[in-house]
């Protein structure tokens, strides 16, 4: 599938955030740790309200709750935990590609 047809879904547009925001709070890509936690929690703020309303993947809610808390830590400039809740809502991406 091309990554213009997969992210017209809820789960492309939330896996690109993902993907992006956890590339963007890695340790070696943050000069600023205050203005790079700001602007990777508007960048996933964006892509949770694009992403919209799912219901019938159980997956893809737990992947859109964990990159919810994802931003709440982000806001606080808690980048570790953000990170590992990214990772987790990675992991539940996966599984909501297989309809798990």
């Amino acid at each position: 599938m091309s990554s213009a047809l997969s992210t017209r879904t809820s789960t492309g547009v939330l896996e690109l955030a993902v993907e992006q925001v956890l590339a963007s709070v890695r340790p070696t890509a943050l000069g600023d740790p205050v203005a790079g936690a700001q602007r990777a929690e508007e960048s996933l703020r964006d892509a949770l309200r694009d992403a919209g309303p799912v219901e019938d993947n159980p997956a893809l809610q737990h992947a859109l709750a964990c990159a919810e808390a994802a931003c709440e830590h982000l806001k606080y400039v808690e980048i570790q935990e953000a990170r590992t809740l990214l990772m987790a809502a990675r992991g539940q991406l996966v599984l909501a590609h297989e309809g798990v």
